[in-house]
This record gives C-alpha cells, structure tokens and sequence, in this order.
C-alpha cells in the first residue's frame, strides 16, 4: 500500500511540474488571453484538423456549458471558425483560423522543447520505452 502511495506522489509531482513548466513557456511566447482550457481546446482542435464540440468533450475534463463557453471566446478572438455540415445542419465543424493554428503551434513546439530538455538524459531507447509505456497506459 505504502509503495502505491509513493507511486501516486511521484506521477502527481511529474505531472504537476511538466504543467507548471509548459505553462512558464507558453506565458512568454503566447498571447495573455490564452488561457489554460482555450490552449488545450486549441491543440484538440490542431491535432484534429476539424471537428466537433462533441470531440472536443471526449477529451476535455469541463461541462458541455463550460466547454460551448471557452468555443465563444475562441471565436470571437478569431482563433476557431465555426461551419454548419451542410448535410446536417446539426453538426458544426471547428477548425483553427490562421491566427489559431499559429498559437495552437506554438504550443506544441513549446511543449516539444520541455520535452526535449526533460529527456535529454535519456537515451534514444528509453526514451522509446517511455513513450510506448505512455501509450499502453492512456490509449
């Protein structure tokens, strides 16, 4: 019991120290009214391409009002374009403008140099093995 206490800890430190540091980075290299939840709808929406509210749900921790909210100001900004399916006037398609792919890049790359610098003690196969380990876990 004790060593999954300490397991937990050491997972919960990581993560929180990954997050504080991504966020340091990304208040020197993107606008200030991007906050925490826009970014992270932002990237959802990079790695998607297009897509819609609801997989933006599937990966977002945040009530659908919360999440319709974020989109709002997204828009507004200038940073999401909405379009309605033309098949099904029901669905509506989100896709970065210029402006939004811009900062949605940013992050990322932000992000890949955290990694870049937080991995350069490993070797190229741990750090494989790392990955892979990530991946059997969340996927």
């Amino acid at each position: 019991m004790k060593q999954h206490i300490m397991e937990a800890n050491l997972l919960d430190h990581a993560l929180s120290k990954f997050l504080r540091s991504s966020k340091e980075i990304d208040e020197k290299t993107i606008p200030k009214h991007i906050t925490s939840v826009k970014g992270f709808i932002l990237r959802i929406i990079h790695r998607h391409g297009t897509c819609t509210v609801k997989n933006i749900l599937q990966e977002v921790s945040l009530s659908p009002s919360a999440t319709t909210n974020a989109l709002n100001h997204l828009e507004k900004e200038g940073l999401v374009i909405r379009s309605r399916n033309t098949d099904d006037r029901r669905t509506v398609w989100l896709e970065l403008s210029q402006e939004g792919k811009r900062i949605a890049e940013q992050m990322v790359e932000n992000r890949q140099a955290l990694i870049d610098q937080l991995f350069e003690k490993l070797s190229e196969e741990e750090k494989e093995t790392f990955f892979a380990l990530i991946e059997k876990i969340f996927t």
